[in-house]
C-alpha cells in the first residue's frame, strides 16, 4: 500500500468537525446542561458515564441497548453517534497519523496490517455514517456534560480538552459531512473511481460522497445562522454564532465558540475572542498595481521554455525551493536516503547536488533564500522539535520556522510553538530584513510579520505581529518590492474559495486580484513588480467547483483547508488540476504558462525576473510522481537567464498569447 498522504488531512478534517461539533447553538438551550437522570434511559446514563471515562466501546453496547429499549429515542441515538465518532478518532490517533509518518521502507507484515485497518476504517466510517444521518433526520439534541478528547498522539496531542455542551442536528450534519470527506479521501487515495467529463462539455457532477458532503454543509450552514447565541458563557455551553455587538448580523465583530475547555475550568482551549468572525465575504476585485504606471517590464513574459530540473523518487510534494541572488543555483527539499526530507544545493539543470541539511535532525524544508544586499542565509521549516509531527512545509502539525547560513551552518530556531501548530509558506521582504509566514499557534491561521535581526545575540525576529487573524484560511507567499504589501491566499469568499489578496501591512486592508471561482493559489509578484505567477485551477473542468461557488460560509475553513486540499485535487477531473499562470499586476491578461493536465504549487521567481521554478506532480500515479522545473522566458533584455546556464539539453517551449479575463480592474490597491 502506497504511503497514507491522506491521514493528515483525515486527522484536520476529524478536528474540524469535532470543534464545529462543539459549536452549536440550539433553538431552546435548556438552563443548564445537567442531566435529568430521573426520566432517562438508564443505558443511556451508563453510556454517558462510559463517554467521560473514554470506554467507547461500552458507551457504545449501553447506547445501543438504549435503541433497542427506545427505538427512537433521541439521547439513544445520539450517545450511539458520539461513540462512534470517538471511534473514529481512535482509528486517527493509533492508525491513520502513526502510518503517515512510518518510514518510507515498511515492515514486511506492514502492507497485510495496513489492509486490515483499512478495512476496520472503513466499517467505523459507514456506522458513523449512518448514526449522523439518523441523528440529523431525527433532529436530535443530546445534553453531555463531559467528553475527554485527545487528538493526536497522547504523549503531544495536537487538541486535548473537555468537550462539554448541547449537541443538536447542526452537530450532526457537520459530523456527516466529516465522514463523507474521509470515505471520499480514503476512496481516491487508494480505490479511485474514474469520473467521465459530460458528454457536452462543462464540469461533471460531484461524486456521491462529495455531493452528499456539500447537502450536510449547506444544512448546518443554515442552522448555524438560524440563531446566535446570547453569551460566551462558559457555565452554560451553546456555542455557535456569538453576536457579539447585538446587531443581528453576522459580522467581523462576532465570535465562533468552540466548547471545548480546559479540563477543570471555563476557559476554552480555542479562544476565537479577538478573531475576526467571517460568514463570507464576496469583496469586489481590485488590483495591485496598474501597469501602465510601473516602468517597462524586463521581460515581455509572453515566449518562454520550460526545462526539467530534477524528477524521481526522491522528489516530494513538500513546498519550498529557491534561487541564489545569482542564479547559478537553487536550492529545494527532497527525501534524503534516511527518508527524512532535507534540503539541497544544485545547479539550476539538477547537477552537483550538496545536502545542506543532512547532519540535522528532523524533516527540513520550505526553503527560501534571502533577498537585498546580505544574501547570507536561508529560511526554511523544520519539524525537529516536535516528535510526533505531521506534515511539511505546506502544512500540518509541528513545524517551526528556522533559519541558517547558506552553507547549512548556523541552524537556528525562529518560533515556539505548540505541538498543534505548524510555520510554514515564509518570505523575506526584498531587502532582506523583514519576514512574512503563515502560523496557527492560535488555532487559526494567522498572517505573521516580524523584523530579521542579526546582533550579538545572533539571528532572531523581534517585533512579531499578526496582520490578519480571522477564522478563514490565509496563506502568505510574498512582498511588494516597496514592503507596503504582501501577497497571500485567502478563503473569505466561501467555503474552499480560494483567491488572491494583497494585505497592506500598515492598516491590515485588503485587497482582492482574482475572483474565479476555481482554485488560485501561490500568487508572487516578479522582481520588476509587472507580473504575478500563481497557480489555478481555472483551466480544466472540475466537478469540486460545485462546492466553491461562494454558498458554503468559510467560518471553519481555518480547519477545513487542509483535508480540503486533499478533495480539491485528488482524482481529476472530480478535483482540480493545476497550471502555471500569470497576468499583469493590475490583473490583465491572465493567461496559463503551463498546459500539462497535472498540479502545479509552489513557485518561485529569480531575481533577476527572468525565470521561474515550480513544483508539477501528476496525482494520477501510484506514487505522486514530482518534478521540480524551470521556465525560462525569451523575450527578456539582455541574455534571459544567462546567470543560471541551460537547465537541460531538451526544452518545450509554448507559445502563449494575449487572453482577456474578466478579473482585470483598474482598481489599485489602497
Amino acid at each position: 500500500m502506497k504511503k497514507a498522504v491522506l491521514s493528515a488531512g483525515v486527522g484536520s478534517v476529524a478536528l474540524a468537525a469535532l470543534m464545529a461539533s462543539c459549536s452549536s447553538s440550539s433553538s431552546a438551550p435548556p438552563a443548564s446542561n445537567a442531566i435529568d437522570a430521573s426520566t432517562q434511559n438508564p443505558n443511556v446514563t451508563s453510556g454517558i458515564a462510559s463517554l467521560a471515562t473514554s470506554q467507547w466501546n461500552a458507551a457504545l453496547t449501553s447506547c445501543l441497548a438504549a435503541e433497542t429499549d427506545g427505538g427512537t429515542d433521541c439521547d439513544a441515538r445520539y450517545c450511539e453517534l458520539i461513540a462512534r465518532t470517538m471511534l473514529v478518532v481512535n482509528e486517527i490517533n493509533t492508525f491513520l497519523l502513526p502510518r503517515y509518518r512510518r518510514s518510507l521502507v515498511d515492515a514486511p507484515d506492514a502492507e497485510v496490517t495496513d489492509v486490515q485497518n483499512l478495512e476496520q476504517t472503513d466499517t467505523y466510517l459507514e456506522n458513523a455514517t449512518t448514526a449522523a444521518e439518523t441523528v440529523a433526520t431525527l433532529q436530535c439534541q443530546f445534553d453531555l456534560p463531559h467528553l475527554p478528547l485527545v487528538l493526536g498522539d497522547a504523549a503531544d496531542p495536537v487538541l486535548s480538552g473537555d468537550v462539554r455542551g448541547i449537541w443538536t442536528p447542526r452537530d450532526a450534519h457537520m459530523l456527516a459531512a466529516l465522514f463523507d470527506s474521509i470515505t471520499y479521501g480514503l476512496q481516491a487515495e487508494f480505490m479511485p473511481v474514474a469520473v467521465a467529463l459530460p458528454p457536452d462539455g462543462g464540469d461533471p457532477a460531484l461524486p456521491p460522497l462529495l455531493e452528499s458532503m456539500r447537502e450536510h454543509l449547506h444544512t448546518q450552514d443554515q442552522l448555524l445562522f438560524a440563531q446566535s447565541v446570547d453569551a460566551a458563557d462558559a457555565s452554560t455551553p451553546v456555542g455557535g454564532w456569538y453576536d457579539r455587538n447585538g446587531n443581528g448580523i453576522p459580522d467581523t465583530a462576532d465570535e465562533l465558540l468552540i466548547d471545548i475547555f480546559k479540563p477543570g475550568t471555563n476557559d476554552r482551549v480555542i479562544d476565537f475572542s479577538t478573531a475576526a468572525f467571517v460568514k463570507g465575504t464576496q469583496m469586489p476585485l481590485g488590483a495591485l498595481t496598474p501597469t501602465a504606471s510601473l516602468p517597462a517590464a524586463r521581460c515581455g513574459y509572453q515566449q518562454f521554455h520550460v526545462d526539467d530540473v530534477i524528477s524521481g523518487t526522491n522528489v516530494t510534494t513538500t513546498d519550498g525551493m529557491s534561487f541564489s541572488p545569482d542564479g547559478t543555483q537553487v536550492v529545494l527539499p527532497l527525501a534524503s536516503p534516511t527518508g527524512k526530507t532535507q534540503i539541497y544545493m544544485m545547479s539550476p539543470n539538477g547537477t552537483g547536488q550538496t545536502c545542506l541539511t543532512c547532519g540535522q535532525p528532523g524533516n527540513n524544508d520550505g526553503v527560501r533564500w534571502r533577498r537585498g544586499a546580505t544574501a547570507d542565509a536561508m529560511l526554511f521549516i523544520s519539524d525537529r522539535d516536535h516528535p510526533y509531527a505531521t506534515g511539511n512545509a505546506g502544512g500540518g502539525f509541528g513545524q517551526e520556522l528556522y533559519v541558517m547560513r547558506t552553507n547549512g551552518s548556523e541552524p537556528t530556531r525562529l518560533t515556539t510553538s505548540g505541538a498543534w501548530a505548524t510555520n510554514y509558506h515564509e518570505e523575506w521582504s526584498p531587502d532582506g530584513t523583514q519576514v512574512i509566514w503563515g502560523s496557527t499557534a492560535s488555532y487559526a491561521w494567522d498572517v505573521m510579520i516580524a523584523d530579521f535581526v542579526e546582533d550579538d545575540t545572533g539571528m532572531h525576529l523581534t517585533n512579531q505581529r499578526a496582520l490578519v487573524h480571522d477564522t478563514t484560511w490565509w496563506e502568505t507567499h510574498g512582498f511588494t518590492a516597496d514592503n507596503q504589501y504582501v501577497i497571500t491566499t485567502n478563503t473569505q469568499a466561501g467555503f474552499q474559495s480560494t483567491d488572491l489578496y494583497a494585505v497592506n501591512v500598515s492598516t491590515g486592508a485588503r485587497t482582492r486580484l482574482t475572483s474565479n471561482l476555481a482554485w488560485d493559489e501561490h500568487g508572487h509578484l516578479s522582481p520588476d513588480s509587472t507580473a504575478i505567477s500563481w497557480i489555478s485551477g481555472r483551466w480544466h473542468p472540475a466537478s469540486v467547483l460545485a462546492l466553491n461557488d461562494g454558498s458554503i460560509s468559510p467560518v471553519f475553513d481555518f480547519l477545513w483547508v487542509v483535508p480540503g486540499i486533499f478533495f480539491e485535487f485528488l482524482n481529476a477531473p472530480a478535483g482540480y488540476s493545476s497550471e502555471l499562470t500569470l497576468m499583469n499586476a493590475d490583473g490583465s491578461n491572465i493567461r496559463e504558462l503551463t498546459k500539462d493536465d497535472m498540479v502545479v504549487a509552489d513557485n518561485q521567481w529569480s531575481d533577476d525576473g527572468t525565470r521561474i521554478i515550480f513544483r508539477e506532480t501528476d496525482p494520477s500515479t501510484p506514487a505522486n510522481a514530482t518534478t521540480i522545473k524551470i521556465l525560462t522566458f525569451d523575450d527578456c533584455q539582455g541574455d534571459a537567464g544567462a546567470s543560471g546556464g541551460s537547465a537541460g539539453d531538451a526544452a518545450t517551449t509554448d507559445a502563449v498569447s494575449d487572453v482577456g479575463t474578466d478579473d482585470a480592474a483598474a482598481v489599485t490597491a489602497h
